[in-house]
């Protein structure tokens, strides 16, 4: 698959109506420049890290702003695709690393490494959520204590936990052979 492929596949990670409004733009904007750099045969690499994190770091944007505008009856499950999209994006990053580093496109599939990394940042963005609706909305968070030192411990834990794994496995997505 294509840098440019991977890119499309990418913007469709956009909200709908983002993506509608800007997606074929956004694409072409990248094609030219893709196509400028390769012709150039300057800076390709940096260039697309660059630009894929940018729009990783917009379509999470897109998806917080959704979130927090959006009324959660009229869309039952943006509460749980917006924190699963934005986990995913956290994700996308290291499985670039990965195919990079080992130029084989079957490592995407490490299904319980990225899972794991998958679904880490997602229980923390929906335990994290209602605590964020009660701060937009101006609510006393110590109403309720017991809960709110819960959530902010299962917090920590979580951040441990997914900085261990990715500690652990950096030196994999960096391409040190023989790792484990």
């Amino acid at each position: 698959m294509t840098v440019p492929a991977l890119y499309n596949k990418l913007l469709r990670l956009y909200p709908h109506q983002f993506r509608e409004r800007l997606g074929e733009s956004m694409q072409q904007t990248f094609h030219d420049l893709y196509n400028e750099k390769r012709q150039a045969r300057q800076g390709l690499f940096g260039f697309t890290i660059q630009m894929f994190t940018e729009t990783a770091i917009g379509i999470a944007h897109e998806h917080v702003l959704l979130l927090t505008e959006s009324n959660p009856m009229k869309n039952f499950l943006i509460p749980l695709r917006s924190p699963a999209l934005i986990s995913l994006l956290f994700v996308i990053p290291f499985m670039i690393m990965e195919v990079v580093t080992t130029q084989n496109l079957n490592a995407i599939v490490n299904v319980p490494l990225f899972g794991i990394m998958w679904f880490l940042p997602m229980i923390f963005i929906l335990i994290l959520m209602p605590i964020m609706r009660n701060v937009h909305a101006g609510n006393n968070l110590t109403a309720k204590p017991v809960i709110l030192v819960f959530s902010v411990i299962l917090l920590v834990l979580i951040a441990l936990a997914w900085g261990g794994i990715v500690a652990d496995q950096m030196p994999c997505f960096l391409g040190v052979p023989n790792c484990d």
